[in-house]
């Protein structure tokens, strides 16, 4: 079938895009939607490919039963695939996970194992779904990340196969567009519904119910095509100058305009699909529009575009994992070096293309089974050793092994042994002297070596506390930034500690300059970042001055009873996940690239806890208030301290691990 410029050129610019965003460059927020446009195109390849195929077969031997058209013209199309798709993407997958063997930490590497196992069943997408929403930093760290547009291309291939067997066997055109259209408006209206709903929109970007309808707009295209229902004038002006302008506009109003958090592939992703069939039939014949927008860089990389695709994202993954001290130049370097490699690469997957339809099948088959074999040993021994942590120097895997330093008693705590939402347990004996600690992950983290200070005391540790929250009274659901679970645990808990008997203190621990914000003019992170809580319509001082009022009401009650309050200061926010820096400069980063894991300065620490100065300025001089200084600890000097018996203090890039959390409370609780 002879190359298309119009498809070449879309190729081209689509991948380039790809390349850009994944490198992590601004100014293009919908680029994303280039890959619908894959979908499309490949819908209208595949059965443009397969129609002209058995009408080949019906010219050449007429006699022939449709059922032998149909079986001839389906094993050269799965010999096709297997030759152009399949050996190509498993010498990829086989290449990348020798690759990540030598640069990546061992839970991601185990990821990455994961992942080439679910590409070899082509099943990347559902891998994918199920590590998050595909626009999160995280997401973008996977190197086989983008699998999951291959699997469902993969997974159509299939379709495609009884699709074509419904035109080539019934005969009967009414047939083949009920189940064609059919398919495509249930499709498009399930994934409507999936990308309209926050708790179902990172998976509708994956899955191929709320993807077949792209295919299929393609497949219909293509079959209008070539039963000649596109002649005539309606055909001149489709594929005219005018047309292939408006498709292009439609296309490129479509990336600069929406946005990682629009409903797609929803109905706002069909006019930039319309626009891509417009640019399918376009042959567009002014000198100017055609030289104008076949530019030869981008119909090379079209023309590469699969190799392309394939070797990019393990490069920039891989790139940043080296971390280069490029500062503002990294995202262009990671857009440049991995173009460059990756044209590179995919030039030996791509121009070869005809060689790979000499050798005999068998040959090729053998091929793919000794990948599949190669990629399955290596991955099983990736898992059997845990992501083989013994690649690394044993500084690099101490201090790596920091990140697993956690609460023991978290999992037993989380079941919610007291509450009905959120989590609730008591540590140590059961004692007629009580301490209740309330507070989000980061009391989590103080819980353990505090029930051991307590212990020595006599006293029980009582502990309610849930992920996202800051349950500072019982009525933090009237704030409206708060999960359902958040202040129902918030509720329970100040309930339960009102009637409780012994109590002779509670201690506050949550990450407060993550629920204020840093100073008056800092929207909190909380209301940015916050996960199944409904912020959206939140008034930011209204928020924060009402979560600073109920917490001086909740205090003020609390000792009004009695009892000493405890408020535990803010810990650093450092913006590193600390562990895995520390690791990769111990392991094989050179010193000129070393992460600074010790950049944040007292000064920057005090920034951070500005507003949380102002709520506890309130009790300035109380006896019975308390604030547990965390800076004495953490931040003795100029610079804050990440390191403590030759490991880091963190477990992330804020939360402190047993070993940071046991010096804090020791110098809190001697």
């Amino acid at each position: 079938m002879k190359r298309s410029l119009s498809i070449d050129t879309y190729r081209g610019v689509g991948v380039s895009l790809v390349l850009w965003t994944h490198a992590g460059l601004p100014g293009v927020p919908g680029s994303f939607i280039a890959i619908d446009g894959f979908f499309v195109i490949s819908g209208y390849l595949v059965t443009l490919s397969f129609l002209r195929q058995l009408d080949r077969l019906e010219g050449n031997d007429p006699r022939a039963g449709r059922w032998s058209r149909y079986a001839r013209a389906a094993r050269h199309f799965a010999e096709a695939r297997v030759r152009r798709i399949l050996l190509p993407l498993l010498a990829t997958l086989l290449l990348t996970l020798l690759a990540g063997w030598l640069v990546l930490l061992p839970a991601d590497l185990n990821e990455l194992a994961d992942a080439a196992l679910m590409s070899v069943l082509l099943s990347g997408n559902l891998h994918a779904a199920g590590g998050g929403d595909y626009f999160d930093v995280a997401s973008n760290a996977r190197p086989l990340l983008h699998s999951w547009s291959l699997a469902l291309e993969e997974q159509f291939y299939l379709i495609s196969l009884a699709l074509m067997a419904v035109f080539a066997l019934l005969r009967r055109p009414w047939a083949f567009w009920i189940v064609t259209m059919g398919g495509l408006l249930a499709s498009l209206t399930w994934a409507q519904v999936m990308s309209s709903d926050p708790a179902t929109h990172s998976q509708a970007y994956y899955l191929f119910s709320t993807r077949v309808w792209e295919f299929l707009l393609g497949v219909a295209l293509a079959t209008l095509v070539t039963r000649g229902h596109l002649e005539g004038r309606l055909g001149r002006w489709l594929s005219g100058d005018l047309a292939y302008a408006l498709g292009w506009a439609v296309m490129a109003a479509s990336i600069l305009l929406l946005t990682p958090a629009a409903p797609s592939p929803g109905l706002i992703s069909v006019p930039a699909m319309l626009g891509v069939c417009l640019i399918l039939l376009g042959q567009p014949r002014s000198r100017l529009l055609s030289q104008g927008m076949h530019l030869r860089p981008f119909v090379v990389a079209g023309r590469n575009v699969y190799g392309i695709y394939l070797v990019h994202l393990p490069v920039i993954v891989y790139l940043g994992y080296a971390a280069p001290p490029l500062g503002p130049w990294s995202g262009v370097a990671a857009f440049v070096l991995s173009y460059a490699v990756a044209l590179a690469l995919g030039a030996l997957i791509e121009l070869p293309f005809d060689r790979w339809r000499r050798p005999r099948f068998r040959w090729i088959l053998l091929a793919d089974g000794v990948l599949v074999a190669a990629i399955l040993g290596l991955c099983a021994m990736i898992w059997q050793g845990g992501g083989v942590p013994e690649r690394m120097p044993e500084a690099a895997q101490r201090a790596y092994l920091a990140k697993f330093l956690l609460n023991p008693e978290r999992a037993r705590c989380m079941e919610g042994e007291l509450t009905t939402t959120g989590y609730s347990c008591t540590y140590g004996p059961p004692s007629d002297r009580k301490m209740v600690l309330i507070g989000d992950s980061h009391s989590d983290m103080l819980a353990s070596p505090l029930a051991k200070a307590f212990a020595s005391q006599g006293r029980q540790l009582v502990h309610y506390w849930s992920a996202e929250c800051a349950p500072v009274g019982s009525a933090v659901a009237e704030l409206g930034a708060f999960s359902a679970r958040c202040a129902g645990l918030a509720t329970e808990a100040h309930a339960q500690l009102a009637r409780m008997p012994g109590v002779e203190g509670v201690i506050y621990a949550v990450l407060w300059p993550w629920y204020l914000g840093y100073g008056p003019q800092d929207l909190p992170r909380h209301l940015v970042e916050s996960r199944g809580a409904p912020v959206g319509s939140v008034d930011p001082a209204t928020y924060r001055a009402g979560l600073m009022a109920q917490f001086r009401r909740t205090v003020e009650g609390l000792t009004a009873q009695g009892l000493h309050v405890y408020i535990v200061s803010p810990v650093p926010i450092h913006g590193l996940p600390l562990p895995e820096e520390a690791a990769l400069n111990l392991w094989y980063r050179p010193e000129a690239w070393h992460a600074d894991l010790q950049d944040l300065t007292r000064a920057d620490y005090d920034a951070q806890g500005e507003m949380f100065r102002q709520m506890v300025g309130a009790f300035a001089g109380r006896a019975d208030v308390t604030v547990l200084d965390s800076a004495g600890v953490l931040c003795p000097g100029e610079r804050c301290e990440v390191w403590g018996e030759g490991s880091p203090l963190y477990y992330d890039d804020n939360h402190l691990n047993e070993l940071g959390a046991s010096a804090l409370v020791q110098s809190w609780f001697k």
